[in-house]
């Protein structure tokens, strides 16, 4: 019996090892639908921005408008890249972890084997193939005979298994054999997809340059142009803090009146008298508002685009001039590049603000989310009014098509009177 429980505990460690080799897999496919996913939005937002970029030859858009939708395309290319050098690493370890469990797999199945063969050497020697009948003989008594027949039906029993757990080892070899042949297929394609890409990126690096050096001789009307929207923003700046900042002032006069209300209900009537002084009520939102504003922070990362398709064209904060040197430029947002004329939407529930206007940014709204607040501009008619509730998502207006049939929408996004980046908050 001793030699059964040593075999038991040897077999239980192979079979053990067989298991945890397809853990693993788990991680990894785990690792490629994120990175997969992520592929799909970057290569989407490619495609968006190439059809940008054929609208530009067929409405003649501005070079500069072109240049800053060919930048944006260059850079998601990259990421594109940087992309598939992840997915190529990932397969690659895949194959190298893969090569090593199909190498203990097959010693682990030589060792099984060899176990197996020992059994079946022991059953021979030991001559453990009798009928019940003879250990009825040979045995000094009934109780004996009956404890050796046992003990050969279990013998058989476990040799069953082990010739079972051979075939299933073998199986699993194959499985591993398979998947393997298949990570190398995965990476073949993801090399040359990859040599495709940089070719497309190569490509549009020259088209860029052909536009910068097709701008340098409209240095003067460029500087002009950036001076322009410089003081417009500025304007439009101190409307929109002006707006927020009294709508902060409002709403925490509401929600002092409404924990003054709220108090002076539960507190008892006989308790109350004329001497009576109330603490001042420390309160910024209503308890609606503060709602809001909580599954807005919450939605950080995942809110949806002000339009269905678009690429940015314009990041958040100081950057540098795409063509002139020594100039940079602040963007209180960011800018996407849209279809003419398409439908601009709402990022989260809420209250419409008000709707502004100013000459570089056309119409705008704003909309309130609690202690957050959503700035569009760059519309060309507005569908909301001050005071409307909005939901996730609703049309709020249509983009603005400048001359040319060029839309860009401007997207701001505030905390109070603090300027949040959008590309942070919106969808990846």
């Amino acid at each position: 019996m001793r030699f059964l429980l040593i075999l038991s505990m040897k077999w239980f460690a192979k079979i053990f090892l067989l298991c945890i080799f397809f853990v693993p897999v788990i991680v990894q496919a785990q690792d490629k639908i994120t990175l997969q996913k992520k592929y799909d939005r970057l290569q989407a937002e490619i495609n968006d921005a190439q059809d940008m970029l054929n609208q530009t030859k067929e409405k003649k858009r501005s070079e500069l408008d072109k240049l800053r939708i060919l930048n944006r395309k260059i850079s998601v290319r990259e990421e594109l890249i940087d992309n598939l050098n992840l997915q190529v690493l990932n397969i690659s370890k895949a194959i190298n972890t893969t090569t090593a469990n199909i190498d203990a797999m097959e010693v682990n199945l030589k060792n099984m084997r060899d176990d197996y063969a020992q059994l079946v050497y022991y059953a021979y020697v030991n001559d453990t193939e009798y009928e019940p009948i003879h250990f009825l003989f040979a045995s000094g008594s009934i109780n004996d005979a009956f404890t050796e027949i046992e003990y050969v039906r279990e013998y058989s029993d476990y040799r069953k298994e082990q010739a079972a757990a051979i075939k299933a080892a073998q199986a699993a070899l194959i499985i591993k054999k398979k998947e393997l042949e298949a990570d190398k297929g995965d990476k073949l394609k993801l090399l040359e997809n990859e040599k495709e890409q940089r070719n497309q990126l190569a490509s549009e690096k020259s088209l860029q340059d052909q536009v910068v050096n097709s701008l340098k001789g409209e240095e003067q009307q460029l500087l002009a142009q950036i001076n322009k929207k410089k003081k417009d923003a500025s304007t439009l700046n101190k409307e929109i803090q002006a707006l927020i900042a009294e709508e902060i002032r409002k709403e925490r006069e509401r929600a002092e009146a409404a924990a003054k209300a709220a108090a002076a209900k539960k507190a008892p009537a006989e308790k109350t008298t004329t001497t009576k002084t109330t603490a001042p009520v420390k309160a910024g939102l209503t308890p609606e508002m503060a709602l809001i504003s909580k599954n807005f922070s919450g939605n950080k990362g995942r809110l949806p685009w002000p339009v269905s398709r678009g690429t940015i064209t314009g990041k958040f904060g100081t950057q540098p001039h795409p063509v002139l040197r020594n100039v940079t430029i602040e963007n209180n947002g960011i800018d996407i590049a849209t279809d003419a004329g398409a439908a601009v939407r709402s990022l989260f529930e809420g209250e419409v603000l008000n709707v502004i206007f100013n000459p570089s940014f056309q119409k705008g709204v704003i909309i309130k989310h609690g202690e957050y607040f959503t700035v569009y501009t760059g519309l060309s008619n507005v569908t909301v009014k001050a005071g409307d509730k909005v939901s996730t998502k609703q049309t709020i207006g249509q983009a603005y098509s400048a001359e040319g049939g060029s839309s860009e929408v401007h997207l701001e996004i505030w905390k109070g009177t603090t300027l949040m980046n959008p590309a942070s908050w919106i969808s990846k």
